[in-house]
């Protein structure tokens, strides 16, 4: 149960405003600076307790909590955007809430009721609408997380939680196009495993291998399947597009693969399009062939924070392959045009995605909270 509008108690927050000059939006950097307020309810006695939006800022917890000693903790990414008129546009949150919940049950966790996740989300961007950027200067991340708070040292499923979203403005996460490094040493999944979830433990092993990438000049890593090591499966923290010919090839979902919402939308979209799109299975080998042959027009990454990022150079074993310019590319790019201009309202949304934030109930209260 949400506590209703009419009876939250707003305390003034303590940290900075949000920036009044709507050109400051676009200069501010991926997690660097945090809005006002945050939402938080937790479960206990084997239910969810009613949700409470706060300022942001610290957690009184003990420091052996299941989450920090078990890993114990899942979220999830998404975004919201202005439109022309100055709404606020949410892009298939629902798919956000149910994807949480897939991964809160594979950790042994009780589910969030949607309702909770979505109704709270809104309600915390009514308040805190001021921080959601103008059209075409960035936008808003949300970051939803429920973790455990146990206070044990015992791998065990926990019996206390806490449903926390957290939001942040930020302009752009990639600026150009990258360069990624195929590593063979490190894998991101397995069969059997939570390659398919979001937990938060499945970021830490990463980092390593990002630092291989970062040594060898390159921005991120370009995963192999567990394992053979020799199937393409993820960029960095992305799904992967490759267009072949005059197709497009990406991994298919089998249970390491994150199912992205933002890649659901791409294979959408270049469907409407009538563009192919293969789900299947790319060896190194396969691409390195297609490169040498010419085949291969282009790379992209999909995800929440970078929406579409092209990729520039793969480097596979100390050679490039080298894919051609950005400007000479006729997928990535207008598609990531296309799905930009549906989730600002610029375009019609002929599938259903975008869900309009109402602002007018919440602007007393918003402004109390200043």
């Amino acid at each position: 149960m949400l506590i209703p509008m009419s009876s939250l108690r707003l305390e003034r927050p303590e940290g900075p405003p949000p920036p009044t000059d709507p050109t400051e939006f676009a200069r501010i950097q991926f997690s660097t600076r945090y809005s006002s307020h945050m939402l938080v309810a937790a479960f206990e006695s084997g239910r969810w307790t009613e949700s409470e939006i706060r300022p942001y800022g610290p957690l009184q917890l003990v420091p052996n909590i299941t989450a920090l000693q078990s890993g114990i903790s899942v979220f999830e990414g998404l975004k919201a955007h202005r439109s022309p008129a100055g709404q606020i546009l949410l892009f298939r949150p629902w798919d956000n809430a149910r994807r949480l919940n897939r991964s809160a049950e594979r950790l042994a966790m009780p589910r969030l009721p949607e309702s909770l996740f979505l109704t709270g989300l809104r309600k915390l961007l009514q308040i805190d609408a001021r921080w959601v950027p103008p059209l075409g200067t960035g936008a808003l991340y949300i970051r939803p997380m429920i973790f455990s708070v146990d206070g044990v040292v015992r791998i065990k499923p926990a019996d206390q939680y806490l449903f926390i979203i957290v939001t942040f403005p930020f302009g752009a996460y990639f600026s150009a196009p990258v360069d990624v490094l195929i590593t063979e040493q490190y894998v991101r999944a397995f069969p059997g495993g939570t390659g398919d979830v979001k937990l938060a433990g499945n970021y830490a092993p990463t980092l390593v291998a990002d630092r291989e990438a970062k040594a060898a000049g390159c921005d991120t890593v370009l995963w192999l399947d567990g394992p053979e090591r020799r199937y393409v499966e993820e960029c960095g923290v992305m799904n992967v597009f490759f267009v072949v010919d005059d197709r497009v090839i990406t991994p298919p979902l089998g249970g390491t693969i994150l199912p992205g919402v933002t890649r659901d939308s791409v294979i959408q979209l270049l469907r409407d399009r009538g563009i192919g799109v293969e789900e299947r299975r790319l060896s190194v080998d396969e691409l390195v062939t297609l490169h040498r042959e010419g085949r291969l027009r282009e790379c992209f990454g999909t995800g929440t924070a970078a929406t579409i990022t092209q990729v520039r150079r793969i480097r596979f074993r100390g050679d490039d392959l080298i894919l051609p310019a950005v400007e000479a590319r006729p997928v990535g790019p207008s598609v990531r045009e296309q799905l930009v201009a549906i989730v600002t309202g610029q375009a019609p949304d002929r599938h259903g995605w975008v869900d309009e934030v109402t602002l007018d109930q919440a602007r007393p209260a918003a402004a109390n909270a200043r």
